[in-house]
């Protein structure tokens, strides 16, 4: 609801703290009334660049929008730079024309970008903490990832630091097996678990007695191959073996994992950077959200009740105290080991200023000028 032509007022069901971080969430795009579905067509909104030319697969062109509506300290209007391109290209080829200045910049580069560029005369590297990583996430109502001995023996099969840095080189933070990350304001800070595969094999004895079977376990892990997976996924497979888990990889190219992301049973799915500890919980760990965010089918009412307490907290220090509680749930009993949160980086040429590495990879180019 309007209040005059600068303000709205939103009333909500229930009290939420993070309604600007998710305003500023990259599915929730907002759109005018009137926007009938072509952005060049109809270049309405508030950004600082217009969408001149797109042609899917192959490029993009943004040209400055000249009634933007922000000045910067400088007093000038923004944006400073009057075009921006993007092209599609294969990542080796990328960082072999930003090394040679064929282009000026790299979308997204991966660890292996960051140490080839990092001392290359010319190109200026900013690294920044995120809460983005690879989740090795079990399906609950499946065998036998319904049975918390199973998903707690597999935990136990991550010898963390060395996969990250067989997987990324150890560009990262070792993590809990909870979706809060150290980035977020109200993370409860706990001790990393070890590697203990003799634990971890008690555990699967155990179950395997009980149900009749013989180790190990034959499981099979999908991933897919764009954000070193597949490094992550050999590691497991290796460290695993000793507590009984036989595991079979099934690695495709991201569209194909992406088509069953949600149906699989046991595999590693990429998460993207969400500012709040209370912006992901409910999208990927609640009832509601089964069949849409959820793949691993997992709810738990303790959970979902502190929850719904830390969404309508705003004292960082009172929240943390409950994210305490939500981390050990879902350490405890949840459906996800994290071995570790992402370092991601932006590498630019040197001429380039005022740019800044952002966590969920957003280029934030209203501010930034070419220094010739």
């Amino acid at each position: 609801m309007g209040f005059d032509d600068y303000h709205i007022r939103l009333h909500l069901q229930t009290a939420n703290i993070g309604v600007p971080e998710h305003l500023f969430h990259y599915p929730a795009l907002v759109l005018h009334r009137d926007f009938e579905g072509d952005i060049i067509k109809q270049p309405v909104g508030t950004g600082a660049f217009t969408l001149e030319e797109y042609a899917e697969g192959e490029r993009a062109v943004f040209k400055r929008r000249t009634d933007y509506w922000r000045n910067g300290e400088d007093g000038k209007p923004l944006p400073y730079l009057d075009e921006l391109i993007y092209i599609s290209t294969d990542k080796d080829a990328g960082i072999a024309a930003l090394q040679s200045g064929q282009v000026n910049s790299l979308y997204e580069p991966r660890p292996a970008d960051f140490l080839a560029s990092k001392d290359v005369e010319g190109l200026t590297v900013r690294a920044v903490s995120t809460a983005q990583a690879l989740f090795l996430r079990m399906r609950v109502d499946l065998e036998p990832w319904d049975d918390n001995r199973v998903r707690t023996a597999l935990k136990l099969c991550q010898d963390r630091a060395k996969i990250l840095q067989l997987a990324y080189f150890s560009e990262g933070e070792l993590s809990i097996d909870a979706h809060v990350a150290p980035v977020h304001p109200a993370y409860c800070e706990k001790p990393i678990p070890e590697y203990q595969p003799e634990e971890a094999r008690k555990l699967l004895e155990e179950y395997a007695a009980e149900k009749g079977i013989e180790l190990p376990l034959k499981v099979t892990l999908a991933t897919k191959n764009d954000q070193n997976e597949p490094e992550m996924a050999q590691a497991l497979k290796e460290m695993a073996a000793p507590a009984g888990f036989d595991i079979t990889l099934d690695i495709t190219e991201p569209g194909g994992y992406w088509d069953r992301w949600t149906e699989v049973d046991l595999g590693i799915t990429s998460w993207s950077h969400r500012p709040l500890d209370t912006m992901v919980l409910p999208l990927a760990y609640t009832e509601e959200s089964i069949g849409a965010w959820n793949e691993t089918r997992w709810f738990d009412k303790e959970f979902e009740t502190l929850l719904h307490e830390a969404e309508a907290t705003l004292d960082v220090e009172k929240r943390r105290s409950i994210m305490c509680k939500i981390e050990d749930i879902m350490q405890e009993r949840g459906p996800i080991g994290n071995p570790f949160w992402k370092s991601i980086w932006n590498i630019t040429n040197s001429k380039f200023k005022n740019v800044q590495a952002h966590p969920t990879a957003y280029d934030l180019m209203y501010e930034v000028w070419l220094d010739e």
